[in-house]
C-alpha cells in the first residue's frame, strides 16, 4: 500500500525534523552524518537515485525531494524510498507530477551513523 503525502509538506516536515533531531542525534549517534546527492535537471518523468553512506557507517533513515532548477519544491511521488538490505545506502525512485515544471531533479538524503 502506498501513502502519498503532498511533496511540499513531506519536504518541510523532513527539514524540520532534521533541524530538531540533528543536534540530539549527533550527541547520541557516533558519526552521525547526512549525505545528500541530486540528479541532473531534465524532463525525465521518473528518476532513481542511490545515496551511499561512508564505508564505516550505516543508513538510519533517508528522505527525498522533487525540485526545479532553482531548488523550488515540485509535486512528486516516490514509488520507492527505502534502505538497502545491508544498510549501506538509501534508494529512491520518484516521478515528477508537477504541472508547473517538466524539468526537475531528484534530491536524496541518507542519514548515516557509525556501524558497530
Amino acid at each position: 500500500r502506498e501513502y502519498r503525502m503532498p511533496q511540499i509538506k513531506a519536504f518541510s516536515l523532513a527539514l524540520a525534523a532534521a533541524a530538531l533531531i540533528a543536534p540530539a542525534a549527533s550527541a547520541q549517534l557516533a558519526g552521525y552524518e547526512i549525505v545528500a546527492q541530486e540528479t541532473a535537471v531534465d524532463a525525465t518523468v521518473s528518476k532513481q537515485l542511490i545515496v551511499n553512506c561512508p564505508k564505516d557507517k550505516r543508513v538510519t533513515g533517508g528522505g527525498w525531494a522533487a525540485l526545479d532548477e532553482t531548488d523550488a519544491i515540485l509535486e512528486g511521488q516516490a514509488t520507492t524510498s527505502q534502505p538497502a538490505y545491508d544498510g549501506t545506502h538509501w534508494m529512491v525512485n520518484a516521478k515528477n507530477q508537477s504541472s508547473f515544471s517538466p524539468k526537475w531533479k531528484l534530491k536524496v538524503w541518507a542519514i548515516c551513523a557509525k556501524a558497530d
